[in-house]
């Protein structure tokens, strides 16, 4: 698959936050929130924010994906955007020294953001980071024991290609575990149109029968839902790019109505 121009629209937002440790997929208007809070909020926990891990998280996200992939000694996990490492670091604990943590991100400010954490982290040997897209994986096939992705394939214009790349890669019997943004009504046509509202994870995103449409035809099976109001949070009241474009097109109430149909999911399937 060739790039196109939503590719780099993206690795340019997400090479800022790289740099400024700003954060986009999180719950926006939050003058005074850290990324711990944030972290917290969408499911990690204080263990996993007190450890070496920390030090790739960036606020980033709309759930905690390790928490629901039954992660093993000895596994094979390939992330899907996998930013500064966050997940990664996590995931190198729980694998052991067996184990091997395969993170695909297209940034590459993102790229040695988590090639430092993992070295400073001890986990050189058992965690790697490849430049590529999420389309095309550059990841063997039947190589992976499990694929993770937080708050990223809401990013990408092919979803369908990023589930058959991920059912590609996966054995027979692997799983897949992810948490993303998707709503329950489409967005209005001037909002997917905004580049704020894109790098802020939202202009990307789509229905649920949408989305899980294309991990089923993928070939998955077993699929398992959870979500939870991810417009809930949202400051009304903040100068956050996203929301102030929103206003600005929809009035606030519009606005807030919007909002409304915005859900942060986490979804377990299974290869058979």
């Amino acid at each position: 698959m060739k790039e196109t121009q939503t590719h780099a629209v993206v690795r340019e937002g997400y090479a800022r936050v790289a740099k400024q440790k700003t954060s986009c997929c999180g719950p926006t208007g939050r003058d005074t929130t850290t990324e711990i809070d944030i972290a917290k909020q969408i499911g990690y926990s204080d263990a996993d924010l007190a450890g070496p891990a920390a030090a790739g998280n960036l606020g980033l996200g709309c759930g905690n994906p390790t928490a629901i992939a039954n992660l093993q000694p000895g596994e094979v996990v390939v992330d899907l955007g996998s930013g500064a490492g966050f997940d990664a670091l996590l995931a190198a604990e729980k694998l052991g020294g067996e184990g091997r943590f395969i993170g695909v991100d297209m940034t590459p400010e993102m790229l040695a953001r988590a090639r430092t954490n993992a070295v400073n982290a001890g986990y050189a040997r058992t965690v790697e980071f490849r430049e590529g897209l999420i389309e095309t994986l550059p990841v063997a096939s039947g190589s992976a024991d499990v694929i993770i992705s937080n708050c990223v394939i809401n990013l990408s214009t092919d979803k369908a290609a990023v589930f058959h790349e991920a059912f590609r890669v996966l054995k027979p019997g692997g799983r897949l575990a992810i948490s993303d943004i998707l709503l329950t009504e489409p967005l209005p046509p001037e909002l997917t149109q905004s580049v704020a509202a894109l790098i802020g994870c939202i202009a990307g995103a789509e229905t649920e029968e949408a989305y899980v449409g294309h991990i089923r035809e993928a070939g998955f099976v077993d699929i398992e839902l959870n979500r939870r109001p991810a417009g809930e949070t949202i400051d009304f009241a903040t100068d956050d790019p996203v929301i102030s474009a929103a206003i600005a097109e929809f009035g606030v109430e519009g606005a807030r109505e919007g909002a409304g149909t915005i859900f942060s999911y986490t979804i377990h399937a299974m290869k058979p």
